[in-house]
């Protein structure tokens, strides 16, 4: 990872479309574990989709980012770009970890 990613900051990542059910698509991203799915009607097999989300959560041990877009999705951390970084005011402390 490039830059370091941390809590709050903005990210991209992209899925591929899969399959289609009537105006849902699955969406297959690469280092996730599973699939998702989403509404967009004009999306065909194959095509390329950007996600935008903030980072919730990241395991630096397993370098892996979860990401608050169509729910949460968790990624290598490798798979996601930095769209806008997130900085804190001096003198505050960030929240405790769950």
């Amino acid at each position: 990872m490039p830059r370091e990613i941390n809590i709050g900051d903005k990210v991209a990542i992209m899925a591929t479309v899969g399959k289609r059910i009537e105006d849902r698509v699955t969406l297959h991203i690469w280092t996730a574990n599973q699939s998702y799915s989403t509404i967009e009607p004009k999306a065909k097999s194959g095509d390329k989709i950007r996600l935008e989300g903030e980072v919730v959560h990241v395991d630096e041990e397993l370098r892996r980012v979860t990401v608050q877009v169509l729910g949460r999705i968790t990624v290598d951390a490798s798979s996601v770009e930095l769209v806008k970084k997130i900085r804190r005011p001096k003198g505050t402390t960030p929240l405790p970890a769950d």
